[in-house]
């Protein structure tokens, strides 16, 4: 009857999905006419550029010109999307052509005399140009974040081809133009501040472009009303004549480039929201306060960098760790940003339970193969160090509690973030621990009957588990990307064999070495899981954001778990 109750957890969850529906469809629904409204605001000012600055003819053209207001909400943001990526691209490529103009300038300037007055006004002027174009940039840079925090997921099925927020160009160069507002000049006895400025800049130069033009480059599935939208809609102008470029020229493009395509787009109101219709709307079952609070906590702490392997797969995009935990969490951002993280929690806590299987896997191998001679007791060493895996199954039930406590993880049993299956396999673990005494304290020498009685329950347990295991990683790749390979059981057992292996003058000797090296990894691997996964992601500085209480699907875990924590 013990492992019934492991089973249990999948029929609980499955039978309390509908009440989730429910859910769902309320929150969906005022989450989906929150973003319709924004993009809806968007394109209606995108459409009022096209016609200002189309300046085709009336007649039969104008007759087969589409009619926007037809277009449905896919159509609608799809258009949006693609013009503010192209557009914004352009406006930073116009931006580099006049960086670019100025260093050639300096360039001529250096080459004839790297100390002149001609020389050090040029490269001036140039930081200048980059310091105060730092308001566009930054402008720019917030709009385009925010269409990355739009969690389409609520707007469109998975698998449909939607533009995504292209934010790397403008992320880079916004990250530039910071930097060098606030740099102190490198101390170089070799080169003057404005040699190493002009060097500084030709190099961010080349880099940003590189990245801009890989942009134009990769444009794929841009419809015919887009493409020609893109031909008629135009940037500000900037005269790239170097005897009239002066800096209330540069203002005056700079600020003309935020009024069209910042402010009246609308972005400034949507990160600061006065009216009703553009404030995000709150789960009505999340403590948004607690979850913000928690996630701006644990964001900075280093546990992150573990995880720099893993990126997250949504919508056909990977996102990477420093994408998901870089911002500042807000209202605007706390919908997609809890489910990101939580979607890497699941990726990393799943890769964690596979190689914890595998580890065991690998120890029982060596059991079976080289411990022939010595097979009970290679598995008293085995459920020994088994036995010492509880305080890391803990911290990892401890974690999820809290992440569902703090109002960061919400259990929609379907989605890619939801870690209720880790949940079960974790409290499945601490049940088996919990029942029974894998340390053999009060083993009798030589009675091995217990022995063989917990690797039967072991073994049950064991291969439950890696049933369910192997049917959730069997989707895996469809929400995570990893940049290294599981390990396998041989890859452990190779590592066991090898490992401080010399030569012994007994069988015997070097068995027990091969033994001690499986548990001493084995150990390792709990503390290490311990460190990274709880203590360096900060879990223990949240007590004071538990204030939802946990969701009852869990609580059905927990009950069939009775009380292990």
């Amino acid at each position: 009857m013990k492992f019934y109750s492991f089973i249990l957890i999948s029929i609980i969850f499955f039978f309390l999905q509908p009440d989730e529906k429910v859910h769902c469809k309320s929150y969906h629904s005022m989450y989906e006419n929150y973003i319709e409204t924004v993009v809806n605001h968007i394109y209606s000012q995108i459409i009022s550029y096209r016609k200002q600055d189309s300046n085709h003819s009336i007649g039969i053209e104008e007759a087969f010109q589409p009619n926007y207001n037809l277009l449905n909400f896919r159509q609608k943001y799809d258009y949006t999307i693609s013009i503010i990526n192209f557009k914004y691209h352009e406006i930073l490529r116009k931006y580099l052509d006049l960086i670019n103009l100025l260093l050639g300038h300096c360039q001529r300037f250096y080459n004839e005399n790297k100390s002149s007055i001609h020389f050090i006004s040029c490269v001036q002027f140039l930081e200048i140009v980059v310091n105060i174009s730092k308001n566009m940039i930054e402008n720019l840079h917030n709009a385009m974040k925010f269409i990355s925090y739009i969690d389409i997921k609520f707007l469109f099925f998975e698998g449909c081809m939607v533009p995504h927020s292209e934010i790397h160009v403008i992320e880079f160069i916004h990250k530039y133009v910071l930097e060098k507002s606030v740099e102190t000049n490198s101390f170089d006895l070799n080169k003057s501040p404005y040699e190493i400025n002009l060097e500084n800049l030709t190099k961010f130069y080349t880099d940003a472009s590189i990245r801009v033009n890989n942009f134009f480059r990769n444009i794929t599935n841009l419809n015919t009303l887009i493409i020609n939208d893109l031909k008629e809609i135009k940037i500000a102008e900037l005269s790239y004549d170097l005897n009239f470029l002066n800096r209330d020229i540069l203002d005056k493009f700079f600020n003309e480039i935020i009024e069209v395509w910042y402010q009246n787009l609308g972005f400034e109101e949507f990160l600061n929201p006065k009216t009703d219709d553009f404030i995000p709307p709150i789960d009505p079952d999340t403590n948004q306060n607690d979850g913000i609070e928690a996630l701006n906590i644990i964001r900075k702490e280093s546990g992150w960098e573990k995880m720099n392997h893993i990126s997250i797969v949504y919508f056909g995009k990977n996102i990477s760790v420093d994408r998901i935990i870089n911002d500042e969490v807000s209202n605007i951002n706390f919908q997609i940003k809890k489910e990101h993280v939580s979607q890497l929690l699941r990726c990393r806590f799943t890769e964690i339970m596979k190689n914890y299987r595998t580890l065991i896997s690998a120890f029982l191998y060596v059991c079976n193969k080289d411990a022939v001679n010595y097979y009970h007791i290679c598995l008293i060493k085995l459920f020994s160090s088994f036995a010492k895996s509880k305080k890391m199954l803990k911290e990892l039930y401890e974690a999820l509690v809290t992440l569902n406590e703090s109002s960061i993880w919400n259990v929609h049993l379907s989605s890619k973030s939801s870690l209720h299956k880790i949940f079960s396999w974790v409290a499945g673990f601490l049940k088996l621990l919990e029942n029974n005494d894998f340390s053999l304290k009060n083993i009798v020498e030589n009675k091995f009957e217990m022995v063989e009685q917990l690797l039967v329950i072991f073994k049950n347990h064991l291969n439950i588990f890696s049933d369910n295991l192997r049917s959730d990683l069997s989707t895996y790749d469809t929400r995570c990307s990893m940049d290294i390979k599981f390990e396998n059981v041989k890859d452990y057992v190779s590592y066991f064999r090898n490992l401080g292996v010399i030569s012994f003058s007994s069988n015997s000797e070097l068995i027990n070495q091969i033994i001690h090296n499986a548990c001493n990894y084995f150990e390792k691997f709990f503390e290490y899981v311990s460190k990274s996964c709880y203590e360096d992601l900060g879990f223990e500085k949240l007590s004071h954001c538990k204030n939802k209480e946990l969701d009852t699907k869990l609580l059905c875990v927990k009950k069939v778990s009775t009380d292990f924590i």
